[in-house]
């Protein structure tokens, strides 16, 4: 493919303020062409075209691009994810008895909201024509505590992290977490580069471990009788940990409860 006249033709419809098109292209190993409509140009350089869809952003090497039209295809669907599989090793899941801290200042003492500290490590598995970048892991903490009433039903508090891994659902959700895990505007991680991610900002192919803290607003005075835990790689459920209380009777899946 001569580039030339179709990076100019790309410029040109930049110039124009497009706002949507239809890219086809191909796939990091050039084995198959994916079609993607109602994006638009945001960057053209040497090398590397990037576009926004659907509030994500991909940026593709121009080499991989076959055409561009700048109207919608309908058939044209999603960016396909040439992210690389990986595993999650928790190291460490400390959660306090309660959803408050006792702090102390000089002569005064004050509740603070208590957080739930997690270490973890990335292994990322090597598969040709892939990207250096993996997608960055979601956490769903699921926290049950006792009941404020005699008799009451005991509540359950779901967390996430990090931000954009939140879903409507104040309840246990699977398909509504698939959507959030599969969404594009779901961050990267790109390995030896820096990033927001991480006490240093960096992952290594060392698999160094890395620390992240979740609040745990809501709780407030309520003991804490049981957690779920569930770590969602690129697709699919990748890391668990679960904690209950042995004073306590806890039902089997109880974060699945509606």
């Amino acid at each position: 493919m001569n580039l030339k006249p179709f990076l100019a033709s790309l410029l040109v419809c930049r110039i124009a303020v497009l706002s949507a098109g239809t890219l086809v292209y191909k796939t990091g190993g050039k084995e198959e062409e994916h079609t993607v409509s109602k994006i638009t140009i945001i960057s053209i350089d040497k090398k590397l075209i990037t576009v926004k869809h659907n509030d994500g952003i991909r940026t593709i090497p121009l080499n991989n691009v076959v055409s561009y039209y700048d109207t919608d295809i309908s058939s044209g669907g999603e960016f396909a994810d040439n992210t690389c599989d990986y595993s999650i090793s928790i190291r460490k899941l400390e959660m306090p008895e309660t959803g408050y801290t006792i702090k102390r200042e000089k002569s005064r003492k004050y509740k603070k909201v208590s957080n739930c500290e997690i270490e973890f490590s990335i292994t990322k598995k090597y598969e040709k024509g892939k990207s250096n970048s993996v997608r960055m892991p979601y956490f769903y903490l699921f926290v049950l505590t006792t009941s404020t009433e005699a008799y009451g039903r005991r509540p359950i508090y779901t967390y996430c992290y990090p931000d954009e891994a939140k879903i409507s659902s104040k309840t246990y959700d699977e398909a509504k977490i698939l959507e959030a895990v599969t969404a594009m505007k779901r961050s990267r991680i790109y390995y030896n580069s820096r990033s927001d991610f991480g006490a240093n900002g960096k992952l290594s192919l060392s698999g160094d471990y890395k620390p992240i803290e979740i609040s745990l607003k809501g709780i407030r005075d309520r003991r804490i009788i049981a957690y779920h835990l569930d770590v969602w790689g690129k697709n699919k459920i990748i890391a668990t940990k679960d904690w209950r209380d042995i004073r306590y009777t806890v039902g089997r899946d109880w974060w699945k409860r509606y």
